[in-house]
């Protein structure tokens, strides 16, 4: 009897022909084979797939109970609920339960959750900004940084002035930055003589001992409740009128008491129109200096209203006078309306939580404005001295009793806006409610200047006093009108990378440097590697020669990357490439070459050589465009590469990352350029395992067997400088001819120059020693040879890809070199780029 059960899952219920099978028991429940083959699996509400039995819909509360009969049709098919499962039910299953697996994974959203950050290479995104999850940038060479914040920024005011904290991340590593190249937009901080302030730590440094480095909490509940102003807060008014100086006058009218308030507006100037009284229902208000005395005395308030306030008169002895039967018309009055015993207490602003849910803090900073300054005006126009007070009290989160923090008093005589940052160090952290009121009396007298807003909460969290692996920039700023605008997110500075250089052997001391080969091997050591898994020999020969034409690498590296995408990027300003040979990442560059490697040739083939040429097509591209960017206004600028015969209307256009010079950039473009029509001619072969010699970018000759070009076959005999060969040797009148042999190692021996033994028709002489003995004896394939005239004795070719193709061959492809394509590896960029304008075709 089979005891097995094919159960078939589908990843898409659009194509029913696509499914995996998987194997069931007989006896088993579908619930129990769910848990035990699908990895994660569990039972849900409304599970990501449906279960179909013998063509009948099986419910999820039928999955414990159902068991699996011989000869069942079992289906599983993934439900797309939404748009990640639809993703995820369009891919085809390769293992069991991968698809109902997937189905129930919830999505992680890391990557997508992680930003972009302010790109220095997006102009329009220029700028300091927090990156929370984000790529730390890593900056090569010298560039342009915008810092990112490490902190929110803080303002505190001290002495009357504004500051600004920043904490910010220059990058990752050590750098070098000089005064003259830190700025505030386009601006060197060093004109804001005595106006900004900052301090650069290295990797690991104590940041604590700059005040920048304070992680600082600033709720948005204060400060934008009433828009920029932040919280008025409003003492209870005890007194109104009495002077014409009053804002408030008075109109009496049978029980009702008419105010008028003055206000003024800059469009319009001053006006007058009604309001309700300043005091609250039922609070007993006096009335004094009418014109008509009669209107004077003591009242209950019984309604309040703009267009008038129902009063009702009452006796010294608080009580309902029966006899009043209403006021005196009186209009335009001055008359003083106050409470005798009302107290000048407002109401409290809050509460507010000073730090996030799950965050506990002891500091607290709160922020005050007064933008009409504290005083009062005399007769004689002068200011004397004016005192608020304010009361703030606090409780942890959950507690039913409020503490009083210390009492706050602001007292002055000036008509100058006023700020004010008070620090309130609690006994314990906890996570505080904070409320605040001002306990002064407000008044309306218009030569009485002491409005108080509370404009911020602030709450230190937990703060880092160190960096490791990354620079850092504390900076403190003062808000003046030349700052306001630009301080806080357009502080940018120019970088110089702090590393070791690879010279004569040994590593140096850490400095400031822009080479290529450096950057190239720290990325390298970055992820864990040591100096065993670089090609530092390789690494020094190459940057010997870069330094000696001036190649650098100059980027910031602000989005995520692989290791070896990344040094593909740092080699290819040096017109280099990455390989890894026998387990080391190793830089070979494409430059002119005059020694060969190896020799290839039909006896060493495996079949045929294949040839390919590329045409000209006429939707080639005909110029290069590159893209670079400047060192001057650290923007993106282009330049145009052409060929004679160029026009430029389709130019390639490619981006040269790391090169920040123009006639760099001109010779980048102009490499590809040359690349683009010189080398088309590719071959492709095979041998036995006699190309695992070679490397990438080799330089190798290659013969084929095209009549009247080179000769090639294998040495007979060797005697001193004759050598003898299996062919015979075709001479061309008035030519020089070249004879290479191939050592048993692979490579090339040679080219010699070769002249004509009389007599005999195989034999030559060669113009110098062998460099190697020749193995004859037959214990060994002897060596080959190649031999023609000085320009056709062999095709020079660059490797460009080695495969195994089984146990015993290899394939080769190799490109035809063309020494035309460095012509232009020094050549400066034209001083004038013209633009040019394709024809117009009616």
């Amino acid at each position: 009897m089979n005891t097995q059960v094919e159960v078939k899952v589908y990843p898409n219920k659009l194509d029913l022909n696509l499914y995996e099978p998987c194997t069931a028991f007989v006896g088993q429940t579908l619930s129990t084979w769910l848990k035990q083959n699908v990895p994660a699996y569990d039972d849900r509400e409304q599970p990501l797939f449906s279960a179909n039995i013998n063509n009948r819909h099986v419910l999820p509360c039928e999955w414990p109970t159902y068991t699996f009969k011989p000869n069942d049709d079992i289906r599983l098919i993934v439900e797309a609920k939404d748009p990640v499962t639809i993703a995820y039910a369009v891919i085809a299953v390769i293992a069991i339960g991968v698809a109902i697996y997937t189905a129930n994974q919830i999505p992680d959203n890391y990557n997508s959750t992680t930003p972009d950050g302010s790109s220095i290479y997006e102009v329009n995104t220029q700028g300091n900004k927090p990156k929370l999850m984000g790529i730390v940038p890593e900056g090569a060479g010298r560039h342009a940084i915008f810092p990112d914040y490490l902190t929110m920024p803080r303002r505190e005011y001290i002495d009357n002035e504004q500051w600004l904290y920043l904490m910010l991340s220059v990058g990752s590593g050590e750098y070098e930055i000089l005064p003259e190249e830190v700025f505030i937009a386009n601006t060197p901080v060093k004109s804001y003589t005595g106006d900004v302030f900052y301090e650069i730590f290295g990797p690991g440094e104590d940041v604590s001992v700059h005040e920048g480095h304070r992680n600082v909490y600033t709720s948005s509940e204060v400060g934008s409740t009433s828009g920029s102003t932040g919280i008025e807060l409003k003492g209870k008014i005890s007194s109104t009128g009495g002077e014409e100086t009053s804002s408030y006058s008075y109109s009496f009218s049978g029980t009702e008491l008419i105010a008028y308030i003055e206000e003024y507006d800059p469009e319009f100037g001053s006006f007058k129109h009604k309001t309700p009284l300043p005091f609250e229902v039922g609070e007993i208000i006096r009335i004094q200096y009418t014109s008509n005395p009669e209107n004077s005395g003591y009242y209950e308030i019984l309604e309040t209203s703009i267009s008038g306030n129902e009063l009702k008169k009452l006796n010294a002895q608080y009580e309902e006078d029966t006899t009043w039967t209403g006021f005196t018309t009186e209009s335009n009055s001055y008359a003083k309306v106050f409470t005798e015993d009302g107290g000048g207490d407002g109401e409290f602003n809050g509460p507010f939580f000073a730090v996030p849910e799950g965050e506990v803090t002891d500091q607290l900073w709160l922020d005050f404005s007064m933008p009409q300054g504290l005083g009062e005006l005399d007769d004689e126009g002068d200011f004397l001295t004016r005192s608020v007070n304010i009361i703030v009290e606090y409780r942890a989160e959950g507690a039913l009793e409020w503490t009083q923090a210390p009492a706050i008093l602001f007292s002055d005589k000036t008509n100058d806006q006023l700020g004010k940052t008070i620090p309130i160090s609690l006994p314990e952290k906890i996570r505080p409610e904070i409320r605040v009121k001002r306990s002064t009396a407000a008044n309306d007298d218009t030569r009485i200047y002491d409005d108080v807003y509370w404009t911020a909460l602030k709450a230190e969290l937990k703060s880092a006093t160190f960096y490791d692996g990354m620079t850092t920039l504390a900076v403190r700023i003062k808000g003046t009108n030349a700052l306001a605008g630009s301080a806080e997110n357009k502080f940018n500075l120019i970088a110089t990378r702090v590393l070791p250089v690879y010279e004569n052997g040994v590593w140096s001391a850490p400095r400031p440097t822009k080479d290529i080969a450096p950057f190239f091997a720290h990325v390298i050591k970055s992820v864990g590697h040591g100096d065993d898994k670089i090609g530092l020999e390789e690494a020094e020969a190459l940057h010997n020669i870069w330094s000696a034409r001036g190649d650098e690498f100059n980027a910031v590296f602000d989005s995520a990357t692989t290791v070896f995408e990344a040094v593909k990027r740092i080699l290819a300003v040096g017109f280099a490439e990455p390989t890894i040979d026998y387990g080391r990442i190793t830089p070979v560059r494409d430059q002119p070459r005059t020694v060969f490697q190896h020799m290839y040739q039909p006896d060493n083939y495996v079949g045929f050589l294949e040839r390919s040429i590329k045409l000209i097509d006429d939707d080639e591209p005909d110029g290069v465009e590159v893209e670079y960017f400047s060192p001057v206004t650290w923007k993106s600028e282009t330049v145009l590469c052409l060929l004679p015969g160029d026009n430029g209307y389709n130019p390639e256009k490619v981006r040269a990352f790391g090169i920040t010079d123009k006639d760099k950039a001109y010779q980048f473009g102009m490499r590809k350029r040359r690349i683009r029509r010189y080398r088309r001619t590719q071959f492709d072969f095979k041998t036995e395992m006699d190309a695992l010699n070679s490397r990438y970018m080799d330089y190798c000759a290659l013969a084929d067997d095209i009549p009247g070009y080179e000769q090639t076959g294998r040495v007979e005999y060797a005697v001193g400088r004759t050598i003898f060969t299996d062919a015979e040797l075709e001479w061309q009148d008035g030519e020089q001819h070249i004879l290479a042999l191939r050592k048993p190692d692979g490579k090339l021996s040679g080219p010699y120059v070769a002249s004509k033994v009389n007599g005999s028709v195989n034999a030559v002489v060669i113009d110098k020693d062998l460099d190697f003995v020749p193995v004859l004896d037959g214990s060994m394939e002897p060596p080959l040879f190649m031999f023609g005239i000085t320009n056709r004795w062999c095709n020079a070719v660059l490797i460009t890809d080695i495969k195994p193709s089984s146990i015993d061959k290899v394939g080769v492809t190799a490109l035809l070199d063309d020494v035309r394509v460095y012509e232009d590896d020094d050549t400066p960029a034209p001083d004038d780029t013209p633009i040019p304008i394709p024809p117009y075709y009616s």
